[in-house]
C-alpha cells in the first residue's frame, strides 16, 4: 500500500495511571482501518503499570512512539507534549478510557479532506458513566453546521459546544495559530473556541466514539491538580481565569481589529448572560420549597443550560450525574 497517498494521522494519547483502560484503547486505536498513523504516548509520571503497558505496545508496533516524564506535570502540559512531538497533518487526543469504532479515523479524514476550510471534525459520540453500559447522552454538532462566518462560529462554540469536541480531529496547521492548553481550568474548551477563528466545524453524523464520563464531578481542587498538576491557588476563580484564557486567545489571533472587537464583544455578552444565569438559579435553589425543587430544578436546567446538541438517552440517570451538580441545589 502506498502510504504517501494517505495524510498522516498523528494520534496523541496523554496519560497518567491508566493501567485500566489503557490497553484497550491502544488495541482500539491499533484496530483503525486508516493506513497511515503514529501513535504518540506521553506518560506524565505514571505510578501504576502504565510505563509497562506503553512499553510493550511500543516494543510491538513500530507505529507507536513512547514518551515518559518521571514526575505529572499535569494534564495541560502532557496535552500538549503529544501535539508538540507530532508530524501529522491530522492530529488528534485519545484518552486512556475512550472507544473508537475502526473507522473514526477514516471517516473524519474524508470530511476534512472534503471540507479544505475546516479546521475541526467530530463524529456522533455516545457518553456513559464509568462503570455502566447505559448510554447517558449522544453529542452532535448539529448546530455548527451552515456556519460559515467567524463571529457566529465563535458563538456557537460559546453556547452550544459539547465537551467532547476537544477528541476529535484536528488540522495541524489551525492547531499551530493557536496558543494550545493553558494553565487554566477547561482550557480545553477555550482551546476549541480559538479553534473556530480559524475554520469551520464539520461532522460524521454516525456515533463512532464512546466517551467514558467519570461518575461523579471533579472539585475545583481535583480539577486544578489534574489540569495544572498542582494545588489551586486561594485566589483562584475558575470562571475568570477561563474568560481572561478566552480574551487573550482573540486579543492575540492574527485577525483584524475589527474582528477582535466584535469577538471580544460576543465573550463579554456571553459572561455576562452566564453571571445572571448563576445567579437567578442560586436565588431560586435558595427559595424554592424542597418537594419543588426536582421540578423547577428540571425546567430551569431544560431553559437556561441544556445543551441542544445533547440528547439525553438516559432521562433519570443524566438529572443525577449532569443536571443536580450544575444546578447546585443539592449537597
Amino acid at each position: 500500500m502506498e502510504l504517501d497517498r494517505y495524510p498522516l494521522v498523528s494520534v496523541g494519547v496523554p496519560v497518567f495511571n491508566g493501567e485500566r483502560g489503557l490497553s484497550r484503547c491502544l488495541e482500539g486505536l491499533l484496530r483503525q482501518d486508516y493506513p497511515n498513523l503514529e501513535i504518540i504516548i506521553s506518560d506524565n509520571g505514571s505510578t501504576d503499570a502504565t510505563p509497562a503497558i506503553c512499553e510493550r505496545f511500543a516494543r510491538s508496533d513500530p507505529r507507536i512512539k513512547y514518551s515518559r516524564s518521571f514526575e505529572n506535570r499535569g494534564a495541560t502540559w502532557n496535552f500538549n507534549r503529544v501535539f508538540e512531538l507530532s508530524s501529522g497533518t491530522y492530529f488528534m487526543w485519545a484518552g486512556h478510557d475512550d472507544d473508537r469504532e475502526p473507522s473514526f479515523v477514516s471517516a473524519c479524514v474524508a470530511q476534512l479532506e472534503r471540507f479544505q476550510d475546516a479546521v475541526l471534525c467530530q463524529t456522533h459520540t455516545a457518553a456513559s458513566v464509568e462503570g455502566r453500559e447505559e448510554t447517558l447522552y449522544v453529542a452532535r454538532f448539529d448546530t455548527f453546521e451552515g456556519k460559515p462566518q467567524v463571529v457566529e462560529r465563535y458563538r456557537e462554540t460559546l453556547e452550544r459546544l459539547p465537551a467532547v469536541a476537544i477528541y476529535g480531529m484536528y488540522r495541524s496547521s489551525a492547531v499551530r495559530k493557536t496558543k494550545l492548553l493553558q494553565a487554566v481550568i477547561a482550557t480545553d474548551l477555550a482551546f476549541v473556541r480559538e479553534l473556530s477563528i480559524h475554520g469551520r466545524f464539520v461532522q460524521v453524523p454516525r456515533i463512532l466514539f464512546k466517551y467514558s464520563a467519570r461518575e461523579s464531578w471533579n472539585t475545583i481542587n481535583q480539577d486544578a491538580r489534574h489540569f495544572l498538576g498542582r494545588p489551586k491557588p486561594w485566589w483562584y476563580v475558575p470562571s475568570v481565569m477561563l474568560f481572561i484564557d478566552d480574551g487573550q486567545r482573540v486579543a492575540s489571533s492574527e485577525i483584524s481589529l475589527g474582528l477582535k472587537i466584535r469577538l471580544l464583544t460576543v465573550l463579554a455578552m456571553y459572561q455576562g448572560r452566564q453571571f445572571a444565569v448563576k445567579v437567578l438559579l442560586k436565588i431560586a435553589g435558595a427559595i424554592c420549597p424542597a418537594g419543588r425543587k426536582e421540578t423547577l430544578g428540571r425546567a430551569m436546567y431544560q431553559r437556561w443550560i441544556h445543551n441542544p446538541n445533547v440528547e439525553i438517552a438516559n432521562d433519570e440517570q443524566f438529572f443525577q450525574r449532569v443536571c443536580k451538580p450544575q444546578l447546585g441545589w443539592w449537597k
